[in-house]
């Protein structure tokens, strides 16, 4: 029988593995499913593959990293065989029901856990994420909710230890750059730090037959976010200039 530990880089798949290894649990393999956006570039942000390296250095062990079976640039030029959209590509999945986490990471899994036969699979589902527990199968474990640790209790364990991921900074759910799930905080963040990832989801937007959210496409988004940057410039030079103004006539008082 294996044991193997689900790896996110998440605060609470992270916590959990810190927490078996401090606890000397068996551990047969630590796997990371690292979902493609192209057959050569990772989906998860830099500081990921950072913090990975980061991680497999604290704990002294490796980190079994699993590509996605198809990279989510591959999946998004796959065409429809049948149906009223046969013949076009699938472009931007559905915020309810996509495609992409079937075919990039629900497929990778069931592959490269056959690998190991008879096992034991340990998540990082804290002891707060109760409608998760429930849908548990039984080759499955969360040890976080046998510790009765929650997703703050993650948080403080992982910070009391310095290993807390940086990208937590940043944003309050991990994963891929193009998912079109994340919230509108999120995507300013993608827009502001990461240009270049940015660019490659304007690029895929000009190709996409759906929109990238119900409510409009990424150069929609972009046109938003560039306004309230111009907004945010205006409103900072006016309280500038206000400063400044009053500045003066303390001065000149």
């Amino acid at each position: 029988m294996k044991h193997i530990v689900s790896l996110s880089g998440g605060k609470d798949s992270t916590a959990m593995l810190i927490k078996m290894i401090e606890m000397g649990m068996v551990i047969d393999d630590i796997v990371f499913i690292n979902v493609m956006a192209t057959p050569t570039m990772g989906a998860e942000f830099p500081e990921m593959y950072d913090y990975l390296d980061k991680l497999e250095g604290y704990i002294g062990r490796k980190i079994t990293r699993v590509p996605s079976v198809i990279s989510f640039d591959e999946g998004f030029h796959q065409t429809y065989k049948k149906g009223a959209r046969k013949g076009a590509i699938y472009g931007y999945p559905f915020t309810i029901g996509a495609w992409c986490n079937d075919r990039l990471k629900l497929r990778a899994i069931e592959k490269h856990y056959k690998t190991y036969g008879e096992h034991i699979r340990y998540l990082g589902i804290a002891a707060d994420e109760t409608k998760r527990l429930k849908h548990l199968t039984p080759n499955c474990r969360a040890p976080l909710a046998d510790w009765r640790m929650t997703e703050q209790d993650c948080i403080n364990f992982l910070q009391e230890r310095d290993m807390m991921n940086p990208l937590y900074k940043k944003f309050k759910r991990l994963g891929c750059f193009f998912c079109p799930k994340q919230s509108l905080s999120s995507l300013r963040t993608v827009r502001h730090d990461y240009p270049e990832l940015w660019k490659m989801m304007m690029q895929w937007d000009v190709e996409s037959p759906r929109t990238f959210r119900p409510d409009g496409t990424v150069h929609d988004l972009d046109r938003r976010f560039a306004l309230e940057d111009q907004q945010i410039t205006i409103w900072s030079y006016m309280e500038e200039v206000q400063t400044g103004s009053d500045t003066g006539k303390t001065e000149a008082a």
